[in-house]
């Protein structure tokens, strides 16, 4: 059997290595496009990168390293957009989001309704709040200094409505864009 033949095998039914990648970066660049011009909502801005490396990671579904590998060329992407006094700390929360959502994308049980599939809004959920909460944490005891129940409005006010809107997103673009890879 020829080299070519044996590679095409491989691939059937799965996206080649190359093609992954693309999608990833594809996806973390255009939340990064969508993070840098969208404008605040009641002084929010949605954290776009956080809803498109968890849309990657329920669509591709990679294992636990490579996940990771994700979040952590997300959080490099989001340090150059943050307006936290500490950019870098992106650099822990983003891959804390990305294995999250890796780990539910793996392992949650199928929650659907009729055959459509709500996995993809509780993981973008889930995920955004741990990197969310992470990062707020971090940012309160190593910048700001400032009491807890700061920290907790930051979380309350900023946190869930952020993650509300990556999971709308997520799930919003979840079937068309699987259907549009997977043709």
């Amino acid at each position: 059997m020829s080299n070519q033949s044996t590679a095409s095998q491989v691939v059937v039914g799965k996206m080649s290595r190359s093609k992954e990648i693309a999608v990833i970066a594809f996806l973390i660049a255009i939340g990064a496009v969508l993070r840098m011009f969208s404008p605040a909502i009641l002084g929010i801005t949605p954290n776009f990168i956080i809803a498109m490396y968890c849309l990657a990671i329920l669509l591709l579904r990679p294992a636990i390293g490579p996940a990771l590998g994700i979040g952590i060329v997300a959080g490099a992407v989001s340090m150059i957009f943050s307006k936290s006094p500490i950019p870098y700390l992106n650099l822990a929360t983003e891959p804390t989001g990305a294995l999250v959502c890796a780990l539910l994308a793996a392992y949650l049980p199928e929650f659907s309704l009729k055959n459509y599939s709500f996995k993809p809004c509780l993981a973008t959920f889930v995920g955004t709040l741990i990197s969310g909460g992470l990062y707020v944490v971090l940012n309160f005891h190593l910048a700001l200094h400032l009491p807890v129940t700061a920290m907790k409005a930051a979380f309350i006010g900023v946190v869930i409505p952020v993650a509300l809107i990556n999971a709308v997103i997520a799930q919003a673009l979840y079937v068309p864009v699987k259907k549009f890879l997977f043709r």
